[in-house]
């Protein structure tokens, strides 16, 4: 073709890419900060990811003020395809937020150490002074598992999830004074739930979980399969 006719031709037709981003949220556990996110987070952009990791007073609000401020961060960042990897108390706010704000484009959830019916250990230790003075009056109380109207009133959440739950795969776990198998914290019981595409049990306690290349692997294989994997 000749340079006069490709400038009647007009510009080359731009080609755009097919690939739909996404977007993965991650939240931290209570007395936490975003940093305990870190090898979840370098795993996920290597597996082709946007990550916004994000740090929130978990001890000063309440998990329905988290939540509200997680749907205005999320309209603020969101690209593509939204997904969402919450640990312990962050996986609660994100139910939260799901069930109440109904993001249209988020297509999967994992949990990670979830008290997903309120937490046992919680329950006692709140009876000591020292745990309000430690975990804040707000959410930290919320967790509780005799907070019985607010578990009942939290619905499943309305996209894919699986459940990565710390445990022994046993009758005892890691602490003697919790019923059942568990991760130190959290129970395997309370931590399940109805509706979950994939639950996996992993020997890791609650917080050092998130410092597992393992956890990070499996999180990204069910945002990326819908399961766990092998």
């Amino acid at each position: 073709m000749s340079s006069a006719q490709a400038a009647e031709a007009g510009p080359p037709a731009v080609v755009e890419s097919s690939a739909t981003e996404r977007t993965v949220f991650l939240l931290h556990g209570i007395l936490r900060t975003e940093r305990s996110m870190r090898r979840l987070e370098k795993t996920l952009k290597f597996r082709g990811f946007q990550v916004v990791s994000l740090r929130y007073p978990s001890r000063s609000r309440t998990i329905e003020e988290h939540a509200d401020w997680l749907a205005a961060e999320v309209k603020k960042k969101g690209r593509g395809d939204l997904y969402f990897v919450g640990h312990s108390l962050g996986a609660i706010v994100i139910r939260r937020y799901l069930a109440v704000h109904h993001p249209a484009d988020a297509k999967g959830f994992v949990m990670i150490a979830p008290p997903n019916h309120g937490s046992f250990m919680a329950e006692k230790a709140a009876q000591l002074g020292v745990y309000r003075w430690i975990y804040g009056s707000k959410a930290g109380m919320e967790l509780r598992s005799s907070n019985e109207n607010f578990w009942r009133g939290l619905p499943p959440p309305p996209i894919e999830f699986g459940i990565l739950a710390g445990g022994l795969g046993d009758d005892k776990g890691f602490n003697p004074s919790l019923p059942g198998d568990d991760d130190g914290t959290v129970t395997v019981e309370e931590a399940r739930l109805d509706g979950a595409k994939d639950t996996r049990i992993v020997p890791y306690q609650h917080s050092l979980i998130l410092l597992r290349k393992k956890t990070a692997s499996l999180t990204a294989d069910f945002l990326e399969t819908g399961n766990f994997g092998r």
